[in-house]
């Protein structure tokens, strides 16, 4: 068999002539369909074979690689390729490998061809046993937004990339060029059949060391030693974590390494950390000097240890932390970790690679922070070598699970070993005092964990193996249950209403809001009375269904993936009057806060005039304080009238109302149904001059194009239009998404913004204020929605 390294490799390549083969055995693996990729764009011809025609044997197939169904010798005799290539899953006796052994092919395992391609340009690998593939794509994709255009090989399929492995640019020399020019090449290098010393990368990310792939090592001394190989070949510096303390003691006193993590002797050290749900934002210091502040919105600690892994090499390069802070905070992560299949009112469905009991224990803990009702958690071990070696650490990984399934092992072409299976498994986690069912098949257990779900449950498929079939297949079967459900919702609903009242599915919000971006409603109301209004609430209430209230759509940005649940509009004519008696209106939550005005004006009202230009409404007014002007809406209320979630009215007079600026936190759990407002009677003429006074400086300062209105509250120090024009960040764009020339604290939609779009935008604002000002500053606007 051939022994040679990457040098000969690439070597080999170079010399071969244009339309010199290369074949792929296994073609249809993650890893080899992207040394397929590799290959075709640097214009070698690509010829392999799998046992299955997966995605990715049709996705090389569509660029012109040859790709043929099964293992034969004629396949090899056939292509007459100068180079077979196979991976770590491809057993010697293959009769491919032995008919390329008898006709003196050179033969390479994946590892060595993929360092001889890497070789060509700046080399940069990430290794660890876990969470390598989502750093990879993370730092690729941040790379990308930097516009350093990097080549990558990704051991999973990234949705935010074109393909999971792509080469890009020039092939030069190593160690050639300014490190922001494009000759960065991006590898997730593994590390399971002692390859990694094929790779002698510029940079590395070392993540952790733990005992894992103890089917080709001895032992953890083994796995350490291979890792201090692989720092030694690697030629400039070593980003480390030191939270892992084997790591720590491995490589804090090697020369070229620079550590990262919570760790507080980390060079790169996270030291403030606030999580929101999904999303996270957090400090991280450089040899102890702030160095920024990043977010993100993937789940859990150690994402933000992988995000500060990717923020410590850019920053190693020399790209600055503002850059790096938007270039990593959009990164949705790659398929099969933390992949959300499915998501609606009622259940979350996610599929995720965790097959270790390191991963594992990480995993349910960041799913915790989701806040669901129940974690439901089903498990496929993969690997009879690993379940046996793991056995007593696998039966106490899954504490954070509500429920637990198994089904039977993975093999992943192993041997079965006798004992070594799913039921021992159970035992050892029952001996443990945690109980767990175990399901033979994937379509029993399917059925099995779709049986125990209820609303509010989160539902993780954990596991290297076809559970991920099973993961699938129960988000189809609840898409498909989704529109039966929204229809017998539907009809339920609406025999309960009055006639007039409007219930709609799957409604667009975008047309709702003055921003004009997001997604759909799952159900859409507007009442035509109270007691419809009552009727909807116990709805909810009932089924466990969220809601909210929608007025006029300004001051909202609604995300887009829409709003899961209920969104309610009082825009029925019985929400939506106004009535003058004496100097009082008595306006419904629906009005329109313009029209309010405008019914003063008539009636020879004063003091209403600045609400001619807020582009709401009475309730959303009230919820908001809404102000203009310097005037703000309970300046004018003498009383509110509202509803409980259990459907009960109420009156309140203003003064006994907290009120805060930009807010009316009584409205945070009670429904607005309007107020009586107080004017003062003043000549129409004097209060026809103001409006139009007020008007024109509202045109003046503020743009006419869509908005959602001010994005930003004010600090004490400064208004936040000022602030953002001092910035110089007037005409800022992403997407269709602009800072507005004309007044900085509104962010305007040229057509055909995206929420996303928005939000970046804003992050990258508060960020920049942030960084050099030292201001944190507060989003005005309400963002709802998924």
């Amino acid at each position: 068999m051939s022994t040679l390294n990457s040098d000969q490799v690439d070597q080999l390549l170079r010399s071969a002539e244009r339309n010199a083969v290369v074949y792929l055995v296994g073609a249809g693996g993650c890893g080899m369909s992207g040394l397929g990729h590799l290959l075709l764009d640097l214009g070698h011809r690509v010829a392999g074979s799998d046992l299955a025609l997966n995605e990715d044997v049709q996705q090389l197939r569509a660029r012109g690689a040859e790709s043929h169904l099964g293992h034969t010798a004629g396949h090899i005799m056939g292509a007459q390729p100068v180079l077979v290539v196979y991976s770590s899953a491809i057993r010697l006796e293959n009769p491919e490998l032995q008919a390329a052994r008898q006709l003196q092919i050179p033969m390479v395992r994946r590892a060595t061809l993929l360092a001889a391609l890497m070789h060509r340009q700046r080399g940069i690998c990430i290794a660890g046993m876990h969470g390598k593939t989502t750093s990879t794509a993370w730092l690729a994709f941040a790379l990308e937004q930097l516009t350093a255009r990097p080549s990558y090989a990704i051991g999973a399929h990234v949705p935010q990339l074109a393909r999971h492995a792509s080469f890009q640019g020039e092939s030069r020399a190593r160690g050639e060029g300014d490190p922001k020019e494009t000759n960065w090449f991006v590898i997730e290098a593994d590390e399971s059949d002692g390859s990694l010393v094929e790779f002698k990368p510029e940079h590395s990310i070392i993540l952790n060391i733990d005992e894992e792939h103890l089917d080709y090592y001895a032992n953890l001394e083994a796995i350490c030693r291979e890792f201090e190989r692989f720092t030694a070949a690697t030629r400039g510096s070593v980003i480390f974590c030191a939270d892992d303390s084997r790591l720590a003691e491995l490589l804090a006193r090697h020369p070229q390494t620079i550590s990262y993590g919570f760790n507080p002797l980390a060079t790169y050290r996270v030291t403030r950390l606030t999580k929101r749900g999904a999303n996270s934002t957090f400090e991280v210091s450089h040899a102890g000097l702030k160095l920024g502040d990043f977010g993100t919105e993937l789940v859990g600690e150690k994402n933000v240890s992988n995000a500060t892994a990717v923020i410590a090499l850019l920053h190693h390069l020399g790209f600055a932390p503002d850059r790096i802070t938007s270039a990593i905070a959009g990164f949705r992560g790659a398929t099969r970790r933390q992949d959300e299949l499915f998501r609606d009112h009622r259940f979350r469905v996610f599929d995720d690679y965790g097959h270790h009991p390191s991963e594992i224990c990480a995993t349910l803990r960041a799913f915790q922070e989701l806040g669901g009702r129940r974690l439901l958690v089903a498990f496929q071990p993969h690997r009879f070598t690993r379940t046996q070696r793991l056995l007593q650490k696998f039966a106490n990984c899954f504490r954070g699970a509500d429920r637990l399934w198994l089904t039977e092992v993975y093999s992943a072409n192993e041997d079965a070993i006798p004992g070594v299976n799913s039921s021992v498994l159970g035992d050892a986690i029952r001996a443990q005092g945690q109980a767990v069912e175990y399901c033979s098949s994937l379509d029993e257990l399917r059925r099995s964990v779709r049986a125990a779900m209820q609303p509010g449950d989160v539902i993780l498929f954990l596991g290297a193996g076809d559970i991920t079939n099973a993961a699938h297949q129960l988000a189809d079967q609840l898409r498909q249950e989704t529109p039966l459900l929204k229809e017998q919702w539907q009809s339920e609903l609406a025999a309960k209403f009055s006639i007039g009242s409007v219930l709609r599915c799957d409604e667009p919000l975008a047309k709702r809001t003055t921003l004009r971006v997001g997604g759909t409603a799952d159900f859409y109301v507007e009442p035509a009375s109270e007691a419809d209004l009552a009727a909807v609430l116990e709805f909810c209430r009932s089924h466990e269904l969220p809601f909210y209230i929608l007025g006029r759509g300004s001051n909202l940005l609604i995300k887009d993936g829409g709003i899961r649940g209920m969104v309610i509009s009082l825009s029925q004519p019985h929400f939506s009057g106004v009535e003058i008696a004496g100097d009082h209106l008595h306006a419904g939550a629906g009005a329109r806060l313009k029209a309010v005005a405008v019914a003063a004006r008539r009636h020879s009202l004063a003091g209403l005039e600045f609400l001619e230009g807020i582009p709401g409404s009475v309730g959303g007014g009230l919820r908001m304080n809404a102000g203009a002007m310097g005037s703000w809406m309970f300046d004018v209320v003498e009383s509110i009238r509202f509803m409980d979630y259990s459907g009960n009215t109420h009156e309140r007079r203003a003064g006994e109302v907290n009120v805060e600026y930009r807010g009316c936190p009584l409205f945070k759990d009670h429904v607005a149904l309007g107020a009586v407002l107080k004017g003062r009677p003043a000549p129409r003429e004097l209060i026809e001059q103001r409006m139009q006074s007020f008007s024109r400086k509202r045109w003046d300062t503020q743009p006419a194009a869509a908005s959602a209105g001010c994005i930003f509250k004010n600090p004490k120090t400064i208004p936040a239009g000022k602030l953002i024009e001092e910035l110089g960040l007037k005409g800022t764009r992403i997407g269709a998404a602009v800072v507005s020339a004309v007044h900085g604290n509104f962010i305007v939609n040229e057509g055909g913004a995206t929420a996303q779009d928005v939000l970046k935008l804003i992050e990258t604002i508060k960020q920049r204020a942030r960084d050099t000002r030292g201001i944190e500053l507060e989003t005005e606007v309400e963002i709802v929605g998924e």
